[in-house]
């Protein structure tokens, strides 16, 4: 049996110890580091199945570790520890990537489970793509000659050579070689850059690309387009004429009682994006739309699952903020099925039962972020700017 090999990265020496004393005993190789240089180090020299590190580590943190894994050792599962646990950091560290997250202090067995978990997690990815990948290369190629003057099949080129490689051969028979440009992650833009490459320095100021998706949020509009048609059946008045001379928001508040809800009236005139909150309780649907009408949101509710997937059939939304206690069916339900009819639409998950498991879970299923109730109109306020601007 391959002995699974662990590095630990912890500034405190003492905890790197005890963690070494407890996975030696259960069979695993564990090195361990005291800053991010020496694990990164550490990392190029050897190989590893499993990187275990501190968020809060003096100069490059832990986070920023972790960025540089999933950027260069995308293999290399990574399990978030720190004595600072949040909602906010466990789902921060998700969403860059790691695979599990356990706040200190934890105990042997905390500490064993998490860690088994992790590398079947590991075991299981590598299994699927090894079943995945011939089956794809065999697929993609045709099962004969590449051309009439190179009478090579392109299944036994590849055997011997790559799927790329077959790829890149023309009609000249001279492999044209793929170009792509080397990027690195930039903590100002928070993504991986090729300017910053090819400048050697992170942009002053505002990142640029940052800058454009955040005007380009705010340029799109979540309102409805009106046709030609006629309100209704026993309203046969022209919508776009209606709205000319009433406004866009008369429109929006009509119902089949031909009569505008007055107490809608003049919230939605000049919303620029359209936000469904799905929550069964009024009071926070009633301090949602408070709150981000300040932003200039249109704000519509949604009491059980069943009416808030089919208000997202019948008009786009910019945003979705969803509760996890909910009739029917639960939140994390509701978000996978968001997340697989609609991927491009952002999430936050809005919960009173917010626990940092359910943070982490929440963001593995998708979420763009994860607030605990009761929270702040300025909590709110930048998690919901945020995910309209990504």
């Amino acid at each position: 049996m391959i002995t699974q090999k662990i590095l630990v990265v912890d500034d405190e020496e003492n905890v790197c110890q005890s963690i070494k004393k407890v996975l030696s005993r259960k069979g695993y190789e564990v090195s361990q580091a005291l800053t991010v240089d020496d694990a990164v180090k550490l990392i190029k020299e050897m190989t590893f199945d499993l990187v275990i590190t501190d968020m809060m580590i003096p100069g490059t943190s832990g986070l920023e570790l972790l960025q540089i894994i999933r950027d260069h050792y995308p293999e290399l599962e990574v399990i978030m520890i720190t004595g600072y646990a949040s909602i906010e950091s466990a789902v921060k560290a998700t969403k860059l990537g790691a695979t599990a997250y356990l706040p200190k202090p934890f105990t042997p067995d905390e500490l064993t489970k998490v860690t088994e978990n992790t590398l079947s997690v590991k075991v299981t990815k590598a299994k699927r793509k090894a079943e995945q990948v011939p089956d794809a290369d065999e697929d993609e190629l045709a099962d004969g000659n590449i051309d009439i003057d190179m009478p090579f099949n392109a299944r036994e080129v590849a055997k011997q050579t790559s799927r790329e490689y077959v790829e890149t051969l023309t009609h000249t028979d001279v492999p044209l070689p793929k170009k792509s440009a080397k990027k690195a992650y930039c903590f100002l833009g928070q993504r991986a850059c090729t300017k910053l490459v090819i400048d050697g320095k992170e942009c002053a100021g505002e990142c640029p690309i940052l800058k454009k998706e955040k005007a380009r949020a705010k340029a799109s509009t979540g309102v409805r387009q009106l046709s030609n048609d006629i309100i209704d059946v026993d309203l046969p008045f022209n919508l776009a004429e209606v709205e000319r001379i009433t406004g866009a928001d008369y429109i929006n508040c009509l119902t089949r009682s031909d009569i505008p809800l007055a107490g809608l009236y003049g919230r939605d005139a000049n919303a620029k994006y359209s936000v469904l909150v799905v929550d069964d309780e009024p009071i926070v649907c009633h301090s949602v739309r408070k709150i981000l009408s300040k932003q200039s949101c249109a704000v519509e509710e949604a009491f059980d699952v069943d009416a808030a997937m089919q208000k997202m059939k019948l008009q786009s939304y910019d945003l979705v903020l969803l509760d996890l206690k909910m009739p029917k069916r639960s939140g994390m339900e509701v978000l996978k099925s968001i997340r697989t009819q609609y991927p491009d639409l952002p999430v936050v998950v809005v919960t009173g039962h917010g626990t940092i498991e359910t943070a982490v879970e929440a963001t593995k299923l998708g979420a763009f972020n994860f607030i605990p109730k009761p929270f702040t109109p300025q909590e709110l306020t930048k998690v919901a700017v945020e995910a309209l601007a990504a």
